[in-house]
């Protein structure tokens, strides 16, 4: 599904994408299902600088993510942000970001991925509830870095907000996106529901889960008329080395639906990924 080189065309009939949620970066909201300081109330201070990513290697039983020709692999992907946080007031925060993520196949290349971003972002946080208004510049590319496939703009509006019980902490997310794109196939909105739960069983183990729901529309180019729907469940067991490093071990099961029969599949993936701020 992640075409190199005469497949880049087609690359838009799938909505272009990561394995980990399809095309668009959830990272921001889906990393880990830890509440992470994005979603902490702001406080007014000086801005600061931040380097945050991930690196993890996972197994796949569908690398080309195809209904029907399945291929198993393993896939390495590195995904680092530099970021600049600040508030304007004791409720409004905001965030510029450079983001950088590719996926690297051990023997399917042709599903080799790797996309560029810039963004900003503004949060409103009113009593508990986070409301945010995106824009992101990102530049997908066919393979790793190679030449680019396409240049979209996504415009994205967010809510979100937090829950405690006793040692459980429950995140929900919803998500509205609109992508400008120079390749008609990849314009389209997306929405994009999300629920991060973390269960605390000592201060450095937890078991985490980030169910996910996502429904597309697209809207341009061979894709008019197109909709998608893509369902994802899993589960891991993290484990804090310290506040801004942890390792977490996943099993995730995702299937997409679509009223393009070739558009459907399903997935499972396992593996590792240390997380790290700094």
């Amino acid at each position: 599904m992640r075409g190199s080189g005469f497949l880049l065309p087609i690359v838009g009939l799938l909505g272009a994408g990561t394995a980990g949620a399809a095309d668009v970066d959830l990272t921001e909201f889906k990393t880990t299902a830890t509440v992470p300081p994005y979603y902490s109330a702001p406080s007014y201070s000086a801005p600061s600088w931040s380097v945050v990513g991930s690196i993890s290697p996972t197994f796949t039983d569908n690398a080309l993510f195809t209904r029907d020709n399945r291929r198993p692999d393993v896939y390495y992907e590195p995904d680092v942000s530099v970021r600049l946080d600040g508030n304007l007031t004791n409720d409004l925060s905001y965030r510029l970001y450079a983001r950088a993520q590719y996926e690297a196949f051990s023997r399917e290349k042709d599903s080799n991925f790797s996309v560029a971003r810039m963004g900003a972002r503004l949060t409103e946080n009113w009593d508990g509830w986070r409301f945010s208004a995106i824009y992101e510049h990102r530049y997908d590319f066919d393979g790793i870095y190679r030449d680019v496939a396409f240049v979209s703009d996504d415009v994205m509006g967010s809510v979100a907000r937090d829950f405690h019980v006793n040692n459980a902490a429950f995140s929900p997310l919803l998500l509205l996106t609109y992508r400008f794109s120079d390749l008609p196939e990849a314009r389209r909105w997306r929405f994009d529901a999300v629920l991060g739960i973390e269960v605390k069983l000592d201060p450095r183990w937890s078991i985490v889960s980030t169910p996910l729901f996502e429904a597309y529309w697209f809207t341009d180019g061979l894709n008019t008329g197109r909709r998608d729907q893509l369902y994802s469940v899993d589960l891991g067991l993290k484990y804090n080395f310290a506040s801004n490093v942890s390792l977490t071990t996943t099993v995730l099961y995702e299937a997409r639906t679509s009223n393009v029969p070739l558009r459907r599949y399903r997935d499972l993936r396992i593996g590792p990924r240390l997380d790290f701020a700094f």
